[in-house]
């Protein structure tokens, strides 16, 4: 499955927010982003306000597609919108960086077990 990684910026002043909104996201969203297709979806935040995200999907454009015509995700976004820098959707916002290494894939290219039990 195609992985995604992308980066964000939440702006600085509204970390403790933005960590204490993720850590209880509404059963509805969770429910959502599963339905539409996201899947090993984890965020990660830096104290300066740096968010990179990372999730794996069949079709991310599909999968954001189908994120963007929820109603729960327009909820979510415009709670959130006001936590990061800029303007708009912050799921609108976001600067995807492109892969260059994966260990396993580089491993059963070399023909060698994935994991370390042989």
């Amino acid at each position: 499955m195609p992985r995604y990684c992308f980066v964000s910026q939440v702006d600085p002043r509204h970390l403790a927010v933005y960590r204490e909104r993720h850590a209880a996201v509404w059963p509805e969203m969770l429910a959502a982003l599963r339905d539409a297709g996201w899947s090993s979806y984890s965020l990660f935040l830096t104290d300066a306000g740096t968010l990179i995200g990372y999730f794996e999907a069949d079709d991310k454009d599909l999968a954001q597609a189908r994120m963007a015509a929820t109603d729960v995700n327009a909820r979510w976004q415009a709670q959130m919108a006001d936590l990061f820098t800029g303007d708009g959707n912050p799921d609108e916002g976001f600067l995807y960086v492109p892969e260059i290494f994966n260990l396993a894939d580089q491993l059963r290219a070399a023909g060698l077990p994935v994991d370390a039990s042989g």
